[in-house]
């Protein structure tokens, strides 16, 4: 296996995190150009199961890999580290939207009608 297992009893609580927020990353660029993850593993020369496994937190990518996936998903390997500290790394607004979206997932109705008027709000006011 190329990486290790990021629950392994030698990684410390900020290794796993950052192990999270690369994989999360990954997966939120990968969305954002509407790429399976088949595609980006084929466009980064890696196994799709390594892959997977990278996007879930199970593996932790060398700096190599990290920098195929990177070229790959045309940026750089210092915005998939994510090492500004609000967490947020991109300014490309497909990519937030992505975030966004995985963050609403199981939201209860009533928080989503909530959100809904508040980006109606926003976007009324942007114009």
């Amino acid at each position: 296996m190329l990486g290790c297992l990021v629950y392994s009893s030698d990684m410390k609580k900020d290794d796993v995190a950052l192990v999270k927020r690369i994989g999360v990353e990954i997966r939120s660029r990968r969305k954002a150009l509407g790429w399976s993850q088949e595609k980006l593993a084929e466009e980064a020369d890696l196994n799709p199961k390594y892959l997977s496994e990278i996007e879930r937190f199970l593996s932790n990518p060398s700096a190599t890999i990290l920098n195929r996936i990177a070229v790959a998903l045309k940026t750089s390997p210092n915005d998939l580290l994510d090492f500004s500290p609000s967490g947020e790394t991109s300014h490309d607004p497909r990519v937030l939207f992505e975030k966004l979206l995985d963050s609403l997932k199981g939201k209860p109705k009533l928080q989503m009608e909530l959100l809904k008027r508040l980006l109606d709000e926003t976007a009324r006011l942007l114009k």
